[in-house]
């Protein structure tokens, strides 16, 4: 049978410069002229009698069927590097799954639930980056990335994995030194700030109708991560996602008095390279994640 596989110096030149959406870049990934990664992408598209670029100035897009041919290249590719890395013996069988994500939910959520994964998916080895905002995939190369946007604010590709609820939690020795009994217990205590949500007091008094007057800042962060190991030392309460403290609720290290928690307006998200939403270790991931997290989401609205 005739295979139609066009010129595969074509190929590589196309994949390159579709990742990056630069001839410039794909010329340095390849070591070879700018001149040669455009005269090799006109052979292809020539080739298929098909436009695979929008060469708009200062701006490179890929067209709709670009898009789709990236994303069935792409795999060929990763399976052609897979297959040849096994051959050699230098990846033992597995695969590289680079994960992008925010550094408290990798440290806090992710990372004690790696090994599960691991013993799920064994042929897939998980590397974690960390990254905030919108994710470039080009710099890092990742797979997949996981960010918290506010919920109206959030990139068009990136799919909602959850809202954010945020549960007053305490260390249960500052609860037993200064009880909290009813609302009007909370102002007696220090707040954690979060530097990242500097109205996240603010609002939650207000729907508790306290008077945020009465609000007593303590120490601030920028991660939850770091909130959460303050509110364990006992330096006062904090407002953390339900989801990243569910353990430390079971163990008894933490609690939650009344039950208290605030639908925020943010939500976390996944997102993925066009040309790699549907390669098995993305949906593989991808899927876990979804029903773990939603595992993780037990404590209802106060």
């Amino acid at each position: 049978m005739r295979r139609h596989i066009p010129p595969l110096n074509s190929i590589k030149a196309f994949e390159a410069a579709a990742r990056h959406l630069s001839f410039t870049a794909a010329a340095e990934e390849l070591c070879v002229t700018q001149s040669a990664i455009s005269k090799q992408i006109k052979q292809l598209e020539q080739y298929l009698g098909e436009q695979l670029f929008q060469r708009n100035p200062n701006q490179l897009k890929l067209t709709v069927k670009g898009n789709r041919y990236l994303a069935a290249i792409s795999t060929a590719m990763d399976s052609i590097d897979q297959a040849t890395a096994e051959l050699q013996g230098t990846a033992n069988g597995k695969e590289s799954l680079r994960l992008d994500m925010l550094p408290s939910l990798s440290s806090i959520w992710l990372i004690p639930r790696l090994q599960q994964f691991e013993k799920r998916y064994p042929k897939l080895n998980v590397e974690l980056i960390s990254g905030e905002g919108v994710p470039d995939f080009v710099a890092s190369e990742a797979d997949l990335a996981i960010r918290c946007f506010q919920q109206d604010k959030a990139p068009a590709r990136a799919s909602l994995l959850l809202p954010e609820r945020l549960l007053l939690v305490a260390s249960p020795s500052l609860i037993q030194g200064l009880p909290i009994n009813r609302l009007s217990d909370i102002p007696q205590h220090k707040l954690l700030a979060q530097t990242t949500r500097p109205e996240m007091w603010q609002t939650f008094f207000q729907q508790l109708n306290l008077d945020p007057k009465l609000i007593d800042t303590g120490i601030a962060a920028q991660h939850f991560f770091m909130s959460l190991q303050s509110v364990k030392e006992g330096l006062g309460l904090a407002l953390l996602p339900d989801f990243l403290v569910q353990r430390e609720l079971e163990s008894g290290s933490l609690v939650a008095p009344l039950g208290l928690s605030m639908v925020s307006g943010f939500g976390y998200y996944l997102s993925a390279p066009e040309h790699k939403r549907h390669q098995l270790k993305v949906r593989q991931f991808s899927q876990w994640l979804v029903d773990n997290l939603a595992r993780s989401q037990i404590i209802e609205p106060g």
